[in-house]
C-alpha cells in the first residue's frame, strides 16, 4: 500500500506542475538562461504549494468562498498581464539573473486561481482519503518535472541558440497574456 501511494504522491506532483500555465510559462523562460534560474522558478512555486497546502488542510474547504475566489481571478489577471509584457520587453541579461527567480514562481503560485483550485478541489480529496503521506512524494514529483523540464529547455537552448530564445520568449509572453485575458474573463463575469 505505501508504494502505491508513493506513486500516486509522485503522479500528484507532476499533475499540479506539468501542465502548461503561468509558472511553466516563466520556468521555460528562465531555463533557456540558466538551468538554476529554471529551477529556482519551480522552487518559488513548490514553496507556495506548500503554503497552499498547509493552509487547505488546516482551514480545509471553507478557504475559498465565491467572492473572495472572484478577486483571486481579477488580481491573477493583473500580475499575469504585467509578467506577459515584461517577458516580452525583457533581454537576455536581463533574464540571466537568478536572484529573483524563486520570488517570481512564489508569486505566481500564490496567485495562481488554477493552482489554489487544485488544492481546495484535487488536494484536500487526497488528503482526505490518503492522509498525508501521499504529500511526501509529491514535492519528489514537481523536483523531478522541474529539474527535468529545466534541463530539456536549457539544451534546447543551447542546441538551436537565438532561435530558440526567441520562441521562448513569445511563447512565455502568449501563456502569459492568456492566462490573464481568461481569468480576467472568470473574475469579470462572477462579478457582473
Amino acid at each position: 500500500m505505501e508504494i502505491y501511494l508513493a506513486m500516486l504522491g509522485i503522479f500528484l506532483g507532476v499533475s499540479l506542475a506539468g501542465p502548461p500555465g503561468p509558472v511553466t510559462a516563466v520556468l521555460v523562460k528562465r531555463a533557456s538562461v540558466s538551468v538554476l534560474s529554471g529551477v529556482s522558478v519551480g522552487l518559488g512555486a513548490m514553496s507556495a504549494d506548500l503554503i497552499l497546502m498547509i493552509i487547505t488542510f488546516f482551514i480545509g474547504i471553507t478557504l475559498i468562498t465565491t467572492t473572495l475566489e472572484t478577486y483571486v481571478f481579477i488580481i491573477g489577471s493583473a500580475f499575469f498581464l504585467i509578467m506577459a509584457v515584461l517577458s516580452l520587453k525583457s533581454s537576455k541579461s536581463v533574464d540571466s539573473a537568478t536572484g529573483n527567480g524563486y520570488f517570481s514562481g512564489l508569486l505566481i503560485g500564490i496567485v495562481n486561481p488554477f493552482q489554489i483550485g487544485w488544492w481546495v478541489t484535487a488536494g484536500l480529496s487526497v488528503f482526505k482519503k490518503f492522509g498525508f503521506f501521499p504529500f511526501y512524494f509529491m514535492f519528489v514529483g514537481i523536483i523531478g518535472w522541474v529539474l527535468f523540464l529545466s534541463l530539456t529547455v536549457r539544451k534546447s537552448t543551447l542546441r538551436f541558440g537565438e532561435k530558440a530564445t526567441d520562441a521562448i520568449r513569445i511563447f512565455s509572453f502568449a501563456i502569459l497574456a492568456l492566462f490573464a485575458i481568461y481569468f480576467a474573463y472568470i473574475g469579470l463575469v462572477d462579478l457582473i
